[in-house]
């Protein structure tokens, strides 16, 4: 995508975030592997959108998150302005490295604009 900004935006991150203190005890190297990942790119489906996640460094240099598949959320429920109802979302992990977020509204269309975000209990 040209012109596309790799950079984690601030809810990307933070959900990032969440979903490694939620998931440590099980996925203690999450953590670690939200330092080397960027955005490969950003799919909106109308009622949500898909991150993909590609390394900063080569795959030799890390260790796996885990040696299975995994699909991780938190307890914690996201909720944007303008959306009337909260957000689902699940960080999948392929082959020990981070692959994609996903974000589902509840069936409401979405660009994936947020003018406010929180992640609350």
């Amino acid at each position: 995508m040209v012109g596309m900004d790799n950079s984690l935006n601030q809810i990307e991150e933070a959900i990032l975030i969440e979903i490694s203190k939620y998931n440590y005890k099980k996925f203690p190297l999450l953590k670690e592997h939200l330092h080397f990942v960027r955005v490969k790119s950003r799919e909106y489906t109308g009622v949500g959108m898909y991150i993909h996640f590609e390394y900063l460094i080569k795959e030799i240099d890390f260790v796996k998150i885990s040696n299975t598949h995994a699909s991780l959320s938190s307890n914690k429920r996201l909720v944007i302005d303008p959306l009337k109802n909260e957000i689902n979302y699940e960080l999948n992990i392929t082959k020990g490295k981070l692959d994609f977020l996903e974000l589902v509204t509840n069936d409401e269309s979405w660009d994936g604009n947020c003018k406010f975000f929180d992640l609350v209990d």
